[in-house]
């Protein structure tokens, strides 16, 4: 570069950022690497060094700063002169020009005081962001960094070290003694309903919707059966749903109290047992709150269990009622028969019932007593009872584990373990939740988790809207909104499926966009992705323009959304947390009420899950043939859990309850976790999912099913690896749509594709390039694919209620051809 080209950008303490341009005339475009004009090291998606530019330095201080024509007339020369370069990242350096240089006069990094070491942007769920510090953090979007400072954990003090084990951990408010009460006068699941009725009595606290109109479409379709394309009728189902209606906590409580009123009338009492085994909805909830008003222990189990999986949980339990959908009653008739159930509660609020099925149940069980929901409540009203309230210790739940290793597990929940649980959870989201969320409800309420988020978001005064999975989005109703739409949530709940699905449908748009579109969208993300990394002010600045459509289809408040059940990729986690908002993860078990970890909006991490909450304390605790060391300057280990949120045992098995559970109350979670420099908890994998192979090094099935979840080609995944092998093969379930265009582009019949080798050599190097983006080692990338035609849908057994892998099923299911798929290898 010559002498007279070169400038020097420099600020000063005593005037705003300038540009010396006395000896400069025209700027050559191609003297310019943009990536050096920032003091801080830009991320790489910026850094598209060309061996033509030349380098300008250039100082920022917090000096206000402006942007000057010559720094305009130089930015603008650098992005339309560089050709070669893709659009979208002219875009991106175009925009951290301008939104560093532009922008009002305001200072890039105020002083403190702490903890707000930036300004952080308030938009609000409606319309455009405000830009200035945020100091009420219950309403807006959650800022994409940590306003707490660490560390976010503190050691018990008093504990000594043990070789081989780490000092327990705590939430730094429970640093002397873990927190069990959310308040002082809720000891029992009962008391947050009687709580919530008092101080919010006109708060909204359920909203349902009805069905209108079930729509049923029948087309031929083309399927191949035993190697021959054939024809076959396929029915699609739309549901067209009411507007959300919506009940008070007082008439809530009212509710309660009628049902248990009428569950008395009926003969039960303080020793019997209610089975649910129903969708969720708001008459589940009001059933398992008014046992707890009368000392009544329920029962639940997935509504996606085959007739063995009821008969285990009816059966065991020797639960006397039983709460239904009309379309379960089928896969619950025979457990019913062989039980000891005498009530049969209906509940025909449930969009999914066929028709005929109840006077079906009614005529083959003529000695039981068959109600519905409301007569059930009509049986309250005239018969009213009152309150007969648990103790704090008395069983409140056997919750069933969703037996993906094996047969369900009972874990006894008593109140005083939901209520700390509760409590745990909620000193990790305090200060970022208010009696205004509303929170959308689709996860089974037979999951802890969905369970305690319910309860706790009652005891806050929020607003529980009731959906389904298959209702979620506009795809499958008619003549109406979906769910998410139509309540349009603040905080929303989700599973790793869930969460993939949605991200593989922003991208399949984005695809079939233009490519001004494409090039606006991740000029936005990758301006987002850098501010954010950085802590520079103004992240979500083009928020509302860039990502308001895809906001607008979650309804458009989304203020952060939360992953549970099973770990995420880091990559769909960064791009949902951008373009919805902060994603939060949640750690937890049936066994600790939920309680492990949980992702706190102030305390924002990409890589690890979040503080522990408050009502717990967890240790690692080495387990040296697997190479994990508690004692290591990185500390890792098996997770062991202590405090109140742990269940008491498991349910009539006391040979599983010693093995899980230690003399001084530790549970065994049986996953590998480590602490970060933040103290914040990390969990690897799951200790029956590490395989040991040919070469004596061991891999994470579902740490590297995270990142492989992330290719576009594949909608579900399960990795298997034959310890004599060297790599592992994956089995998938295809995202169709998108292998049903890379089969036209190859010229392949879609009605083959699933055996074609073409295919299959295609989805397999999109996993092993999705692999290799993920930073997935050798023996880590998958050597061979069996792509399946079925859906993994819960109803198959092939996944939990919750989208987990159910491996033996999957392995049973696909025997043959992962045996010839690892042959190969």
């Amino acid at each position: 570069m010559k002498s007279r080209h070169k400038a020097t950008l420099y600020s000063s303490s005593h005037a705003n950022l300038s540009l010396a341009t006395r000896r400069l005339g025209p700027w050559p475009a191609t003297d310019l690497d943009l990536g050096t004009c920032f003091s801080r090291p830009l991320h790489p998606l910026f850094l598209q060094k060309s061996s033509r530019c030349s380098l300008v330095p250039l100082c920022l201080d917090p000096a206000p700063a402006r942007l000057t024509p010559a720094l305009a007339h130089l930015t603008l020369q650098f992005v339309f002169h560089q050709r070669h370069r893709q659009l979208h990242r002219h875009f991106t350096l175009l925009l951290v020009t301008l939104v560093l240089f532009a922008s009002p006069p305001h200072p890039l990094l105020p002083s403190p005081p702490p903890p707000l070491l930036y300004p952080l942007s308030t938009q609000t769920a409606h319309p455009s962001p405000t830009l200035s510090i945020m100091t009420d953090y219950t309403s807006g979007i959650m800022p994409l960094s940590q306003v707490h400072r660490p560390p976010f954990t503190v050691q018990a003090p008093g504990v000594e070290k043990v070789p081989g084990e780490t000092i327990p951990r705590r939430h730094p408010r429970a640093k002397n003694g873990l927190l069990n009460h959310p308040a002082k006068d809720v000891n029992t699941v009962f008391d947050i309903v009687r709580r919530s009725a008092r101080v919010y009595p006109n708060n909204t606290a359920v909203g349902t919707r009805k069905l209108v109109k079930l729509h049923r479409e029948t087309k031929k379709v083309k399927k191949n059966i035993d190697g021959e394309v054939q024809e076959v009728d396929k029915e699609w189902q739309f549901f067209e749903l009411s507007p959300f209606s919506f009940i008070t906590y007082k008439q809530y409580e009212e509710l309660v109290l009628e049902i248990a009123s009428g569950l008395r009338h009926h003969g039960l009492g303080s020793e019997d047992k209610l089975h649910l085994f129903a969708t969720t909805s708001a008459n589940w909830s009001s059933i398992a709150h008014a046992c707890a008003s009368q000392s009544i222990s329920i029962v639940t189990a997935y509504d996606t269990l085959g007739e063995s999986g009821v008969a285990h949980s009816l059966l065991q339990t020797d639960a006397k009622a039983m709460f239904v959908d009309p379309h379960l009653l089928k896969t619950a008739s025979k457990p019913i028969k062989d039980s000891k159930v005498r009530l049969v509660i209906i509940n025909e609020g449930c969009i999914f019932a066929e028709g005929g099925e109840v006077e079906a149940f009614k005529a083959d069980n003529p000695n039981l007593t068959v109600v519905t929901f409301e007569e059930l409540r009509e049986a309250g009203k005239n018969n009213m009872v009152e309150p007969n309230p648990a103790s704090a210790t008395d069983l409140f739940c056997i919750m069933y584990t969703s037996g993906s290793t094996g047969l369900p597990k009972g874990a006894c929940i008593t109140h005083e373990s939901l209520i700390s649980g509760v409590t745990g959870l909620l000193t990790c989201v305090d200060e970022c939740v208010s009696d205004r969320e509303v929170v959308l409800a689709y996860l089974p309420l037979a999951h802890i988790f969905e369970m305690a988020l319910e309860n706790l978001l009652m005891f806050i005064g929020g607003t529980v809207g009731y959906g389904n999975p298959r209702t979620l989005s506009d795809t499958s109703v008619k003549n109406c909104a979906g769910d998410m739409r139509e309540l349009r949530p603040t905080v929303m709940v989700g599973v790793p499926q869930v969460w993939e699905t949605v991200k593989k449908g922003v991208m399949s748009k984005l695809e079939s966009a233009s490519s001004i579109q494409q090039s606006l969208f991740w000029g936005a993300f990758n301006y987002k992705t850098f501010m954010t990394k950085n802590k520079l002010p103004f992240a979500s600045i083009f928020d509302s323009i860039v990502f308001s459509k895809v906001r607008t289809l979650t309804g458009g408040r989304l203020r952060f959304t939360m992953n549970g059940a099973s770990g995420i990729s880091e990559g769909t986690k960064h791009f949902l947390s951008l373009i919805l908002g902060p994603m939060l993860v949640g750690y937890g078990l049936t066994e600790t009420c939920a309680n492990g970890a949980l992702g706190c909006p102030l305390e924002y991490s990409p890589l690890a899950i979040g503080p522990i909450p408050a009502s717990i304390e967890v240790k690692l605790v080495s387990i040296p043939e697997l190479g994990y060391d508690a004692d290591a300057k990185v500390p890792q280990g098996e997770i062991w859990m202590r405090g109140l949120p742990v269940m008491k045992e498991y349910f009539n098995n006391p040979e599983e309850t010693a093995k899980a559970i230690t003399e001084d109350g530790w549970f065994k979670s049986g996953d590998i976790g480590e602490f970060d420099a933040n103290g914040h908890l990390k969990v690897i994998d799951r200790v029956k999912n590490l395989v040991k192979m040919a070469g004596g090094e061991y891999i994470a099935l579902e740490k590297i099913e995270s990142i492989y979840r992330g290719t576009q080609t594949v909608a579900n995944l399960m990795v298997h690896a034959d310890p004599e092998k060297n790599r592992p093969i994956a089995v998938i379930m295809a995202n169709h749509a998108v292998l049903v265009q890379r089969a036209k582009d190859l010229g392949i019949d879609e009605h083959h594709m699933h055996t074609d080798p073409k295919i299959n050599a295609l989805v397999l190097k999109d996993l092993q390039a999705t692999g290799r983006r993920g930073g997935l080692g050798g023996i880590e990338i998958v050597a061979g694919v069996v792509i399946t035609e079925e859906e993994w849908l819960p109803p198959t057994g092939l996944v939990t209620a919750t989208q987990k892998l159910n491996r033996k099923a999957i392995r049973e299911r696909y025997d043959k051809e992962i045996t010839e798929c690892v042959k190969k290898i």
